[in-house]
């Protein structure tokens, strides 16, 4: 159930695209990577991986919950819509 719904999650935001002409997202984007770069000198690329793999691994699960939450509400909306909930 998680592929299938991670898969629909990819397939249902696929076109977003992230506000490149926005000034703050570009700041904000060269704030992340100057200190990308200072904790990779600091305690290298293969911990910093570690880390992100390991974040990943224990947060994931937010991305299906977000998105079963999103299907929830379309189903309860649109019975609502059609007078049959």
């Amino acid at each position: 159930m998680t592929d299938f719904l991670t898969d629909l999650l990819d397939w249902t935001t696929e076109e977003i695209r992230p506000p490149l002409g926005d000034p703050e997202y570009k700041r904000a984007v060269k704030v992340y990577v100057d200190l990308e770069e200072e904790v990779k000198e600091k305690i290298g690329l293969d911990l910093l991986s570690q880390y992100q793999r390991a974040h990943s691994d224990a947060f994931d699960w937010e991305k299906s919950a977000i998105f079963t939450c999103g299907l929830r509400f379309g189903a309860r909306f649109m019975l609502e819509v059609l007078g049959q909930s």
